[in-house]
């Protein structure tokens, strides 16, 4: 059996999946990434999902990429007041500042200067360029187009996680600027993961399994109101395409390939903002309830 793993968007609700991640190791006893590689397997991530996506391409333990987010989330997500945010985000386009996504990943990943191609473990990580066109950086194969593998991971990774709002948009050098995955309706990369993996490399349907690993989902008990401002507005029109387009990812898989994946994603006690740092108590919570209810020698 060879598996694909895909690890969805949500900005600090990667928690969650950070968690699962976890569990996988000291279930298995060895990190994620020789265990892909032993299956000859492939991980795939989009936004904050492409962060763990890159950690586990080059070797990073789950437990230390879960302190990046409970050490590091406050300072990525900075300012946190909401006051601040708007402003910002009036005057500037953006909430947050890129460069310090970067400086954080670059100091999270053993070798930031690792290219995709030089990975032991193929990492897919899906980015949307300016001009509205997804790109997908993976290794090159005999099968696919050969154009992506020579590229950073770390550039593929914070440019996958430059959520159109909430970061200005990260430029990889020759070829210009992108933004997160989500914002082309690839919040949820596992689609491409099994498009990649069927059709540009030797990965067998009736032979692999696909293991989707979400943020959390929050389905509301009645009909919310509308938005009432500009920035309501925005903020909606954000969470609606990354909301929508991992509920369809997740679908199509389902119609094209049946019985080759499965889901883990737990439903939220609220609506819970990608960059909402002060969540990070209850995060820690879902993440660890999620876990518990996994059992990867089963899997």
């Amino acid at each position: 059996m060879r598996y694909i793993l895909s690890i969805q968007g949500g900005g600090i609700r990667g928690i969650i999946p950070c968690f699962m991640l976890a569990k996988l190791e000291r279930q298995l006893n060895c990190l994620t990434r020789d265990w892909l590689q032993s299956h000859d397997g492939m991980v795939a991530g989009t936004s904050t999902g492409a962060l763990l996506a890159a950690c586990v391409g080059a070797g990073v333990p789950a437990s230390d990429a879960l302190k990046v987010y409970t050490e590091e989330g406050p300072h990525i997500f900075s300012p946190t007041s909401d006051i601040e945010r708007k402003i910002k985000l009036v005057a500037e386009g953006h909430q947050f500042d890129n460069q310090v996504l970067a400086s954080v990943v670059r100091a999270t990943l053993p070798n930031p200067d690792v290219i995709i191609n030089d990975l032991s473990v193929r990492v897919l990580i899906t980015a949307t360029a300016m001009d509205g066109n997804p790109w997908y950086f993976i290794k090159d194969a005999p099968q696919n187009a050969k154009t992506t593998g020579r590229y950073n991971l770390l550039d593929a990774a914070v440019a996958s996680a430059c959520a159109t709002t909430y970061h200005a948009p990260w430029l990889i050098p020759t070829l210009g600027y992108f933004a997160d995955g989500g914002c082309g309706g690839l919040a949820d990369p596992v689609y491409q993961a099994a498009v990649e993996g069927f059709y540009y490399s030797d990965f067998n349907p009736a032979e692999t399994l696909i293991i989707s690993l979400g943020t959390g989902y929050y389905a509301p008990a009645a009909m919310p109101a509308p938005p009432t401002t500009l920035l309501e507005n925005i903020t909606w029109v954000t969470s609606a395409l990354v909301g929508s387009s991992k509920t369809f990812a997740e679908q199509a898989v389902d119609r094209h390939w049946p019985d080759v994946l499965v889901s883990f994603n737990p439903e939220l006690p609220g609506d819970i903002d990608e960059a909402d740092v002060n969540q990070i108590p209850e995060l820690l919570k879902i993440g660890q309830a999620a876990a518990d209810k996994m059992d990867w020698t089963r899997l």
